[in-house]
């Protein structure tokens, strides 16, 4: 059907947004960056976001050498995100433009690990959540299944660098910034309706069908569409 990844930075409320379409609709699937990366090192059981995550798993995730995430993100995550795109469902996925790695009391930020053109060309929509630094550090102060950072400008600067990669992909092609949606957080009715339009709303004009419709192959012949009407090439180009 498609995938619909979901960036955002930690409390932006993907997870909750997600969540809310997934009770509205049948036969959609919901994951993520960490879950896939801690299905694959074996770290949790499946993929699923409603699997339950303690902060040892979520450790360990962390723990693991960058050097051996790289290698993962090129192979195994690499090859399993494309079979979801290619399924049979729609697929959710809830990722980062810009990593935060938490290091004991400190936080890194991945600015050299940008997202790779494959991953934004098996996309259908890719959407940004946002909301005020401020509404985000009350909703990291309530979760308390996570110990994050609530300082305001942390916030703040990983925002700003989020935005800096969005505006970096949307800069790709035209195709890809047509598929590309900022969705504000502050009311959650209001996201999870937006979301849902961004993704059921189905587009089209990607760049797949889009020059599939204008270019068919018919054996030794080209079709191609012009205006309404079919000219035929033959072997050598020339039209008939």
């Amino acid at each position: 059907m498609g995938l619909y990844t979901i960036f955002g930075i930690n409390g932006i409320g993907k997870d909750t947004v997600a969540e809310e379409i997934r009770k509205k609709r049948q036969n959609i699937e919901v994951t993520s960056l960490s879950r896939l990366l801690m299905f694959i090192l074996g770290i949790s059981k499946s993929y699923d976001v409603r699997e339950k995550i303690d902060e040892e798993q979520y450790k360990a995730l962390e723990e693991t050498p960058q050097s051996t995430m790289r290698s993962i993100e090129e192979n195994e995550y690499r090859q399993l995100l494309e079979n979801l795109a290619k399924g049979d469902i729609d697929v959710i996925f809830l990722s980062h433009l810009i990593t935060a790695l938490r290091l004991g009391n400190k936080v890194e930020f991945l600015e050299d690990r940008k997202t790779p053109d494959w991953f934004v060309d098996i996309n259908d929509k890719l959407i940004q959540l946002v909301a005020p630094a401020q509404i985000v550090a009350e909703r990291r102060h309530k979760d308390k299944t996570r110990r994050r950072c609530y300082e305001i400008d942390e916030i703040i600067k990983h925002q700003e660098l989020c935005t800096k990669e969005w505006e970096r992909i949307k800069r790709k092609d035209y195709y890809t910034a047509k598929k590309m949606s900022v969705v504000e957080n502050i009311d959650l009715n209001q996201a999870v309706r937006e979301v849902e339009n961004i993704i059921f709303t189905r587009n089209k004009g990607n760049r797949a069908k889009f020059v599939q419709s204008l270019r068919v192959q018919v054996g030794c012949c080209d079709k191609k569409i012009n205006n309404g009407s079919i000219i035929e090439r033959g072997e050598e180009g020339n039209e008939r």
